[in-house]
């Protein structure tokens, strides 16, 4: 099974918010090798930037933290201008930012499944792709 995974998700495997017990689910699912996950190559940088801003971690585990989310080695799609060209589409015509709406993008170009925690992208992602609400998730 492949789903594509966005920040919302994957900030849940380093930070301790609600529903991290979900998100880790699938983190493991991955690590097994039960689940292929794949991501716009920007979610480093979301995930990495909500590590930086949790002050519940010290440097050292902000450290540990993004340095584990680099070696998961997820599937990370690069920038390309057909990528950038559908995502603007998505971004313009639900209202949602640029940077949301490449994760829609992306599962609608695999035609696999979101999986969020973001109600804009639950939203947005109508008529887009398939989009699993983290919360209902069954691995």
């Amino acid at each position: 099974m492949k789903l594509v995974v966005d920040a919302s998700v994957a900030a849940k495997w380093f930070n301790l918010e609600e529903l991290s017990e979900k998100a880790v689910e699938i983190k493991e699912a991955y690590i097994k090798g039960d689940l292929e996950l794949t991501a716009p190559m920007h979610i480093i940088y979301e995930v990495g930037n909500s590590i930086w801003k949790n002050p519940q971690l010290t440097e050292a585990d902000a450290l540990d933290a993004v340095t584990a989310l680099v070696q998961l080695d997820l599937q990370l799609l690069e920038p390309t201008t057909e990528r950038a060209t559908r995502a603007m589409e998505i971004a313009r015509s639900t209202n949602i930012t640029f940077y949301d709406a490449i994760y829609l993008q992306t599962a609608e170009e695999l035609n696999t499944a979101l999986v969020t925690d973001d109600q804009t992208q639950i939203t947005a992602g109508k008529g887009i792709a398939k989009v699993i609400v983290l919360q209902e998730s069954k691995l």
